[in-house]
């Protein structure tokens, strides 16, 4: 996006001074030489905002976070163009083109008022979209942008229920304030395995927290199984962190199911996609069902046999007739 931006810039710039002879050599040094300071800002910019911005900027408001990141882009950006056309001018082979080496010698020279305000707007917009798609989710703003369930289709959808134990308990004891601090530090640990196991957040409600995968296979029931395995254990890890903190160490109540759902776009003022079907009913009993035979974690048949495929057997359970089913359900458990 940002060597698009750069190209665009730079075609605007010369559209009125360069002959057509000057194109193909502009291209070709750009390509040959720009391509490579380009692809370092961008490779600086993302080991940034994986390792760094994303951990620092947490606790910030929405609007601090998109102007701090648009001002670093900015800055970045034009303290690499500074010295990308200073290595390009003074270091680097010259174009054997007159114009092309002009036009880089302006560039490095320049310090007017529209390049500033032009890279400027660029950097906010690519930070405001950034921002949006994290809140979002990128699947999810994209879908929306492109109109992908306007009409609602079906697809195959693995879900996680990720249920708060105790929760009115903890609520009544810590007090609501303090209550809230503690499930938001259980999604923000929550949100690192989110990233590393390609899960999507389909919504939070109060003490829960609802996964999806888009790409449900053997491979994805994988990862959905990995990734409750590696919460639990960064829990347990973090026992001293949440006892002197709350007093408690959070334990989540997890159902997990597998089927064909119906996915649509909807609503006006406040647009969403939601997904529909006996699959999250299932998800959401196997939640409940934990707490009533005392699991941690119960799995649908149909998740079951997907999982069987990558080679991990679950515990058979017992058939239960989850609420809301007519027929019953063949409940598993970890071994």
């Amino acid at each position: 996006m940002w060597f698009i931006a750069i190209i665009a810039f730079d075609v605007v710039l010369n559209i009125k001074v360069f002959q057509s002879g000057d194109w193909l050599p502009y291209f070709k040094y750009t390509f040959k030489t720009v391509l490579p300071i380009i692809i370092f800002y961008c490779l600086l910019i993302s080991i940034s905002e994986v390792y760094f911005l994303s951990s620092m900027l947490r606790d910030y408001p929405f609007a601090v976070v998109v102007l701090f990141k648009a001002v670093l882009q900015f800055t970045v950006i034009y303290a690499i163009h500074l010295i990308g056309t200073y290595v390009i001018t003074e270091i680097l082979p010259l174009s054997s083109n007159a114009a092309v080496n002009a036009h880089y010698a302006y560039l490095g020279a320049s310090l007017n008022g529209f390049y500033i305000a032009y890279f400027f707007v660029v950097s906010f917009h690519f930070s405001l979209y950034a921002q949006i798609s994290r809140k979002f989710g990128s699947t999810n703003l994209y879908d929306i942008i492109m109109g992908t369930y306007f009409r609602p289709k079906e697809a195959q959808r693995i879900f996680m229920f990720l249920d708060l134990n105790q929760s009115t308990t903890i609520a009544e004891e810590i007090g609501h304030l303090k209550y809230s601090r503690l499930l938001q530090e259980c999604f923000i640990k929550l949100t690192h395995h989110i990233e590393n196991y390609d899960a999507e957040v389909y919504q939070y409600v109060g003490d829960e927290a609802v996964l999806t995968w888009q790409v449900s296979d053997d491979k994805a029931a994988k990862k959905c199984l990995d990734l409750y395995l590696n919460f639990r254990d960064t829990l347990i890890n973090s026992a001293t962190e949440f006892e002197k903190e709350f007093g408690l160490v959070p334990k989540f109540k997890t159902g997990i199911s597998f089927g064909t759902v119906a996915v649509a776009e909807v609503g006006d003022y406040k647009r969403d996609i939601a997904y529909h079907g006996t699959v999250l009913n299932t998800g959401a009993r196997l939640c409940q069902l934990c707490k009533e035979i005392h699991e941690d974690i119960l799995f649908s048949s149909e998740f079951q046999a997907l999982l069987k495929i990558n080679g991990h057997l679950l515990d058979y359970v017992g058939d239960y007739m989850l609420t809301g089913r007519r027929t019953s359900e063949k409940v598993y458990r970890l071994l």
